[in-house]
């Protein structure tokens, strides 16, 4: 073999070697593909969706940009932002006791990241979750006709009060309801009722806000009319 002939092989392999290296930091990253943040205390509520104040636990889930009510992102949880949407609400993937993915609002998150994470919130689960039948049935109202719940009233000691959470999984076919958020008033506004065996139903309270109880919990439907058509 010639000496031009082995310094041919000796720049190829350098250059299958640098090419390599590019490869696999590539693929590196592409796996890692978002940015992964903390959930802030004290979150702001909505403003553009007609709401005021700040959620003291950390902020809400929500099924869609100014939708309904899934759970509640607790401060210190990590929150994997697959998509920001134009009004700076953030969609992506709540860890913790929710492990789902779901909508935040504005303001919800740290600063800057904290970290990267292999991208788990796919377009398919945002569209579905998108169509409230996907998480829940029995509305107080038609789908775009209300922004609030029904008066109903509730025992506020039944199954240890309020909780802040219920949905376990992006499936949102169950749960079970954790994260205590206090006692409720023996009137509430009632918004949907859960999936699930065991179904939980969603409710704000004048000061706990919204919350989940046990639909066992309520004493007095009042009239409500139930609707299931979806959205």
């Amino acid at each position: 073999m010639t000496i031009k002939r082995k310094l041919q092989l000796v720049f190829a392999g350098a250059l299958i070697t640098a090419l390599g290296s590019t490869l696999t930091i590539w693929s590196s990253d592409a796996e890692a593909a978002v940015n992964r943040y903390t959930i802030q205390a004290n979150s702001p509520k909505p403003e553009a969706c007609k709401n005021h104040g700040t959620v003291p636990a950390g902020t809400w889930l929500q099924n869609k940009v100014c939708g309904y009510f899934v759970g509640t992102a607790l401060a210190g949880t990590a929150f994997d932002v697959h998509e920001t949407a134009q009004s700076d609400y953030h969609y992506g993937h709540n860890y913790g006791g929710n492990n789902l993915c779901a909508w935040v609002p504005p303001g919800a998150l740290s600063g800057s990241p904290t970290g990267k994470a292999d991208e788990s919130c796919s377009a398919e689960t945002k569209e579905r979750i998108g169509h409230r039948r996907s998480f829940g049935s029995d509305f107080n109202a038609r789908a775009h006709e209300a922004e609030d719940g029904s008066a109903v009233s509730v025992d506020p000691a039944c199954s240890g009060g309020a909780y802040l959470n219920y949905y376990d999984s992006s499936d949102y076919n169950s749960g079970s309801l954790r994260d205590p958020a206090g006692t409720p008033a023996a009137q509430v506004q009632y918004r949907y009722t859960t999936n699930g065996s065991n179904p939980a139903v969603v409710v704000r309270d004048s000061n706990l806000g919204w919350v989940f109880m046990d639909r066992d919990c309520v004493t007095d439907w009042r009239g409500v009319k139930f609707h299931n058509d979806n959205d």
